[in-house]
C-alpha cells in the first residue's frame, strides 16, 4: 500500500497538472452531463467534475485506491451525484452512456500506460455519439541525449562495484526503458515531433516512426529521450518535455544504447521507435553513419523470460489448466449462491486437504478467488 500512496501523493502535488486539468474540465463539462472517470484512482479528475456541475460522475477504478475516491467524495458531500465501480474496465458495462470521459492514464512517453486501448474502447462502449474525451490528443516528442544520470543505468553493471557474475543483467537495463528527469542542457539535437496520437480512435496494434536528428555539439549519446505534449481540450495542453517552461513534475522516458558512442556537431543520428502499446512493448534501433554504428534494442529483450514463460505467450500453444488453474475451478465450483465464504472454506479444505502443502496457503488461496471472482 505504501507504493500505492507514493503514486497517488506524486499525482496530487503535481499542481501544473491538477491546474490543467482543473481548467479543461471547468471548460468542458456542463450541469446536466454524466462523467466517466476512467481508472479514477483517488478521484482527483471526479472530483473537478461534479464541481464543475456534472450531474453525475461515475468513478472507474480496478485497484483498491478507489476506497480513497469513495472517502474523499464523501468528504465533499457530493455522493448523492457519484457512482464508484471497482474492475477492469474492458470488463465492465455501464447501465447509460456518459457525455464526457476524463482519463490521467498518460505515462512517461505518453501511450506507455495503456491509455491507447483503453480510450479506444471507452468510446465504442461508454460514450454518447458527439462525446468528449479529456484529453484528446498525444504528440510525442524526441531526442538523442547525452546523460551522465542516463549513462549509469547501463554503466552501473559493469563498473566492477558488484560481483562479476551479475554483470550480464547491463543487456537487460540496456534494453529496459527507463524514467529519467532531463534538462535541455541533456539534449544532443533539437528534438522532432515523433507522431500525434489521436485518443479514442482504433490505434494499430503495432505502430512504427522513423526520424533523424543532427547533433547541435560534440558529445556522447547514450540513448534517446521520448516525451508527451498533450491536448487536454482546446487552448489547454500539459506536457513533460524536459524543454517546457511549465512541465510537469513527470519524468521522461529513456531508452538506452548498450553503450555510448561519441559523436560530432552536424552528425546524423536515425532512429525508429516501435510499440506494442497493448502489452507495453517498445523497440527502439539507433544508427550512426558517421561511426557505423548500428543499436537495436527492445523492452521485450529486457524481460526475465525463461524459456517456459516465452512458449506459454505462444498463439499455438494447447492450453492446459495447471495446478493453479485446477485449484481455482475447484474453488469457484464450490459457490452456489447460498454458501458464505466461511462455509466454502471449511468444505474444501475438509473435501481437499492438500489442495496446497500448506493449510495457509490453502486458505489464502480460497479467500483470494473468493475475493475476485465472485459478487457480493
Amino acid at each position: 500500500m505504501a507504493k500505492t500512496l507514493d503514486e497517488h501523493f506524486s499525482y496530487l502535488a503535481d499542481r501544473t497538472k491538477l491546474e490543467r486539468y482543473q481548467t479543461a474540465i471547468e471548460a468542458v463539462v456542463g450541469p446536466e452531463q454524466v462523467v466517466l472517470d476512467l481508472g479514477c484512482g483517488s478521484g482527483s479528475l471526479g472530483l473537478m467534475a461534479l464541481r464543475a456541475g456534472a450531474r453525475k460522475v461515475v468513478f472507474v477504478e480496478e485497484g483498491p485506491i478507489i476506497e480513497a475516491a469513495r472517502r474523499t467524495i464523501a468528504g465533499a458531500g457530493l455522493s448523492d451525484r457519484a457512482e464508484f465501480i471497482q474492475g477492469n474496465s474492458f470488463e465492465l458495462s455501464l447501465p447509460e452512456r456518459v457525455d464526457i470521459v476524463v482519463c490521467d492514464h498518460i505515462g512517461f512517453f505518453g501511450f506507455d500506460y495503456g491509455v491507447l486501448s483503453l480510450l479506444a474502447d471507452a468510446r465504442q462502449r461508454f460514450l454518447k455519439p458527439g462525446g468528449l474525451i479529456v484529453p484528446t490528443a498525444i504528440d510525442l516528442g524526441l531526442a538523442p541525449v547525452e546523460s551522465e544520470v542516463c549513462r549509469d543505468l547501463v554503466a552501473r553493471w559493469l563498473d566492477g562495484s558488484l560481483p562479476e557474475e551479475f554483470a550480464w543483467l547491463a543487456c537487460s537495463a540496456a534494453n529496459t526503458k527507463h524514467a529519467v528527469r532531463l534538462g535541455p542542457e541533456d539534449l544532443l539535437a533539437d528534438p522532432n515531433a515523433l507522431a500525434t496520437l489521436q485518443l479514442g480512435d482504433e490505434a494499430e496494434p503495432f505502430l512504427s516512426w522513423v526520424t533523424e536528428f543532427r547533433c547541435n555539439r560534440d558529445g556522447l549519446i547514450d540513448g534517446v529521450a521520448g516525451w508527451f505534449d498533450c491536448r487536454l481540450a482546446d487552448g489547454i495542453r500539459m506536457t513533460n518535455s524536459p524543454l517546457a517552461a511549465e512541465s510537469l513534475d513527470r519524468p521522461q522516458a529513456y531508452l538506452p544504447l548498450k553503450r555510448p558512442v561519441r559523436v560530432s556537431q552536424g552528425d546524423i543520428v536515425r532512429v525508429t521507435v516501435m510499440a506494442r502499446h497493448v502489452d507495453n512493448v517498445v523497440a527502439w534501433i539507433v544508427d550512426l553513419p558517421g561511426s557505423n554504428a548500428h543499436f537495436a534494442h527492445s523492452t521485450f529483450n529486457g524481460l526475465l523470460l525463461d524459456r517456459k514463460a516465452i512458449m506459454r505467450a505462444h498463439p499455438d500453444r494447447r492450453a492446459r489448466l495447471n495446478d493453479r488453474g485446477r485449484a481455482r475451478r475447484l474453488v469457484l465450483s464450490y459457490c452456489d449462491g447460498q454458501r458464505t465464504t466461511s462455509e466454502v472454506e471449511a468444505l474444501i479444505r475438509r473435501d481437499h486437504p492438500d489442495l496446497f502443502p500448506s493449510a495457509t496457503a490453502t486458505s489464502s488461496f480460497i479467500r483470494q478467488v473468493l475475493a475476485w471472482d465472485t459478487n457480493e
